[in-house]
């Protein structure tokens, strides 16, 4: 399997020599955003790097993102951002955009979560309608567990939402990974992984963690892609390294 990487622009060359598929991080961060020039070089660079981008993903926005909110202050904001990120996508002619779900955990007041499911249909629907080139991967973020997403991808089915399943997150929830596994199975075509200690999302290399790998990949969709999701490239390197040697 080629696991996807994320690229560090300064130095794009010892990435883009693995042939891996990228998923950028750079524009998830309102930083980078607001500097127009920035944001360009980021792009240029992308675009110059000689390379098939066709499989790989982007990150969009999720710092403070709440496209589901009651107020309509807050989704405009939301949304400014979010068609943004989706311009870029384009531009890089990625497979698809990570959106976060950015559910209150632990937060089961009724109307909230019948909000948060009729919201984020209503707006990922027109979205798509008015980027046809676009997919949305969502994916999970400190949800205890996946009923809500799910009943989202289930709602949407057909129309370019799919899951991307955060293992990592999914150890820190109260809900076991083998029923986030079985229950998402159906809608993901995205897999995040790191590792962690089940109390803080530290993105270790996978195998520094104690999250049961030799249990959980055999049940990974295997048409699904796969973000080794690190900081580094020695990071990355690390956690294949620990991957092949049980897969």
């Amino acid at each position: 399997m080629r696991y996807h990487g994320i690229p560090d622009i300064e130095h794009l060359e010892e990435w883009t020599a693995l042939n891996i598929p990228f998923e950028y991080n750079d524009f998830m961060l309102p930083g980078i955003l607001d500097r127009k020039e920035e944001t360009e070089r980021r792009i240029r660079a992308y675009l110059g790097a000689g390379r098939d981008r066709s499989g790989d993903t982007l990150h969009g926005p999720f710092l403070d993102i709440t496209i589901h909110s009651s107020d309509s202050l807050i989704r405009r904001a939301s949304d400014y951002r979010i068609r943004q990120v989706s311009e870029i996508a384009l531009r890089l002619q990625v497979k698809g955009m990570i959106l976060h779900t950015n559910i209150i955990p632990n937060f089961y007041e009724e109307n909230y979560r019948k909000g948060w499911i009729d919201r984020n249909e209503e707006y990922l629907t027109a979205l798509l309608e008015e980027y046809p080139g676009l997919h949305i991967y969502m994916e999970n973020m400190f949800d205890e567990e996946p009923d809500c997403l799910v009943a989202l991808a289930r709602r949407m089915q057909g129309k370019r939402l799919s899951v991307c399943l955060d293992l990592a997150h999914a150890h820190l929830s109260k809900t076991e990974i083998s029923v986030w596994q079985q229950t998402c199975a159906p809608y993901i075509a995205h897999y995040h992984i790191n590792d962690n200690h089940g109390r803080v999302d530290e993105h270790l290399p996978v195998g520094d963690g104690d999250i049961a790998w030799e249990k959980i990949l055999p049940a990974m969709c295997p048409d699904a892609s796969v973000l080794v999701e690190v900081s580094s490239l020695e990071k990355y390197r690390k956690s294949v390294r620990y991957l092949s040697g049980i897969s």
